[in-house]
Formats: structure tokens, C-alpha cells, sequence
């Protein structure tokens, strides 16, 4: 669906089925929804099935009915997030007031908060944690915790995103891909011990976020001087990886602990293999450029650098991001004053 399918649909509804979906994008419940409008539960449960089928989401029987309404949540967040416009303390008054037989109403509103992307409370965190919830609630709710991490890591706010992706695993353990996010949060955020243990994690599990886990987490063991451990990482792996950006990184990495072993020729040979698949990243010509000055090529080390810089300061100007790895500014350094150098 695209947003003029979009529109058409929503404009084609009645003012009845626009009023029921606006309470439901408000939060309220099923009870609320049916004493405000004067008519039964299950005419409110009618609409929201009409509603759904209408925007051609799943119109599964009524036991599933709290996932048709993050559905719906989640289709105008994209598409129309201008109606999504209740505050948080709606949704955390409601949770606190119900009780334990009103589960259902409990997991509605949570999924509806998460959806919306409101920022969550250390009281909405421990009346989750209260709550007795079947293994796809659970699911659910994690999955919904992990895109708000994951939003929050694009848009370099680590600390936001490391919280909400700690409750992504807590909910579903098993959950490799919020294990990712999460140690690559705690990497920016400096806690390597935890960034090492869920990269360790990631990898159990067989998708593109384990080996790009173990990408990072071989990146981290050539940091502190253990290239082996890096090569072992990746060799197993790195025939069998189909993604472009996961593969020109295990390249980048592998050559870069062939370096640090003194294996010149080896590291030259993936760092070769990086450039041919992406022609413009940087990383592997800085690297590329200490392997030639090794090898005595001064002149192809010169050109490196320079393609490094440029590349590099280039990426600056567009991304303006917050952070960048480490060891690039570091590199830049080098480059510089080894290019400075060679012209006096």
C-alpha cells in the first residue's frame, strides 16, 4: 500500500467507522469506545473488523483482535501519525487502574503506546514486568520495544535506544536481532563488556544480524590487539554471506587483522576484494594504504590516503553524525601528516 491507496481507503469510509477509528487510535478500549457511541461491545468489535479489512489488514477471529488493532496503530503511524496524538499518562492511568482479568486491555494499550513511539516510564517499565503474558505477547511487545531501539540508535540517541532494547530482550530472549542493536548501543555507549556479550549472542542465531555481529564483534578483538581471534571469527562465515554491506566489512576486518599479524599479503587481498564491491569506503583504503607502505609501495600508500580523505571528509559533510568509529580519526591524522609530510 502507498499513501495515495492509503488516502483513497481512509476517505472512503463512513463517518461512523472514522469515528469508532478514531477512539481506537486514541487508546480506548472496547468499553469506552461502545458507552461513548451508545451501542454494544460487539458492534464496536464489528467495526474494528471492517475497519481492518477495508485497509486490507489480517481479519483474523476476535482472540487476536489486540494485534489487528496494532496493525491498524501501526498503519496510520506511518501514514496518517498526525491522528496518533494521545499522551502518554492516558495510557499509563489506564494500565495502573486495570487489574490482572484485564489483560487484554492491559496488552492493547501497551502495543498502542509502543507504536506511537511515546517515550516510556520507569513506571509503565515495572507494570510490564507485572503483567502474566503468553509467549506471543511477549513477542509482540519485544518486537515493539526493538523498533523503537533501533529508531532511537539511527538517530544517535544510544542511551534511549540501549533502554528500550533491553527490555526487547527481556521479553524474548531469543530475539538475536534486538541483541545486535543492543551491542552495538552499549559500543557507542563504551561498555564493551556488554556490547561483547550480546554481540556473543547474536551470533547463535542464523540471520544477517549475526554475521554482522560477528563483523562487530570481530572489529572489537583486532581493537584490543587479538587479530587472531578476528580471523576466526570471520573465516567460517564470510564465503557464505550474501549481504553487499556485511561482506565488505568481514573483508575489511579480515584484512585488517591479517595486518596486524604482519600477513601483508593476505590483508591486501580482502581489502582489494572491499573496494572492488564498494568503491567508496573508507575504511579499507586507510587500511589498504598502511599495507602498501609496508610493502614498500610508497607511491600506491600516497594514493590510498588520498582516496581515504576524500572519501572520508566527504561522508563528514553529508552525514554529520554524531559518532563516527574511533579509529577513523586517528587514520585521518596519519593521512594528513603523512601527506603533508611527502609534499615539503
Amino acid at each position: 500500500m502507498n499513501q495515495q491507496e492509503f488516502e483513497h481507503i481512509f476517505d472512503k469510509l463512513t463517518d461512523r467507522r472514522k469515528q469508532v477509528l478514531q477512539k481506537i487510535l486514541a487508546g480506548e478500549t472496547d468499553g469506552d469506545i461502545a458507552e461513548a457511541m451508545n451501542i454494544g461491545e460487539a458492534s464496536v468489535r464489528k467495526y474494528i473488523e471492517r475497519i481492518c479489512y477495508e485497509f486490507g489488514l489480517s481479519n483474523e477471529p476476535s482472540d487476536t483482535r489486540r494485534y489487528k488493532r496494532s496493525d491498524l496503530v501501526a498503519l496510520f503511524a506511518k501514514y496518517k501519525p498526525e491522528l496518533l496524538t494521545d499522551p502518554q499518562s492516558k495510557f499509563t492511568k489506564e494500565i495502573a487502574e486495570n487489574t490482572d482479568e484485564d489483560n487484554e486491555k492491559i496488552i492493547d494499550s501497551i502495543l498502542h503506546l509502543l507504536l506511537v513511539n511515546q517515550p516510556k516510564s520507569e513506571d509503565l517499565k515495572r507494570l510490564i514486568n507485572r503483567l502474566s503474558l503468553n509467549e506471543q505477547e511477549r513477542k509482540q511487545i519485544a518486537k515493539s520495544f526493538n523498533q523503537i531501539g533501533h529508531k532511537n540508535y539511527v538517530s544517535n540517541d544510544f542511551t534511549i535506544a540501549a533502554s528500550y532494547l533491553e527490555l526487547a530482550v527481556e521479553f524474548n530472549p531469543n530475539y538475536g536481532s534486538a541483541h545486535y542493536n543492543l551491542g552495538a548501543a552499549y559500543e557507542k555507549l563504551g561498555n564493551l563488556d556488554g556490547a561483547f556479550r550480546h554481540y556473543q549472542i547474536a551470533i547463535r542465531y542464523q540471520n544477517r544480524a549475526a554475521d554482522a555481529a560477528v563483523n562487530n564483534l570481530a572489529r572489537l578483538h583486532i581493537l584490543q590487539g587479538n587479530s587472531a581471534d578476528a580471523v576466526k571469527l570471520i573465516e567460517p562465515i564470510l564465503s557464505r554471506v550474501k549481504d553487499d554491506t556485511v561482506k565488505v566489512a568481514l573483508h575489511k576486518n579480515i584484512g585488517w587483522a591479517y595486518f596486524q599479524q604482519n600477513f601483508y599479503h593476505q590483508a591486501k587481498k580482502h581489502l582489494l576484494i572491499c573496494v572492488k564491491l564498494e568503491n567508496d569506503y573508507a575504511p579499507a583504503y586507510c587500511l589498504l594504504a598502511q599495507v602498501q607502505a609496508a610493502q614498500g609501495d610508497q607511491e600506491s600508500a600516497r594514493e590510498s590516503w588520498q582516496k581515504f580523505l576524500e572519501i572520508y571528509s566527504h561522508e563528514q559533510q553529508l552525514k554529520k553524525v554524531r559518532w563516527q568509529l574511533p579509529e577513523l580519526e586517528v587514520w585521518k591524522l596519519d593521512a594528513v601528516r603523512i601527506l603533508h609530510s611527502r609534499t615539503n
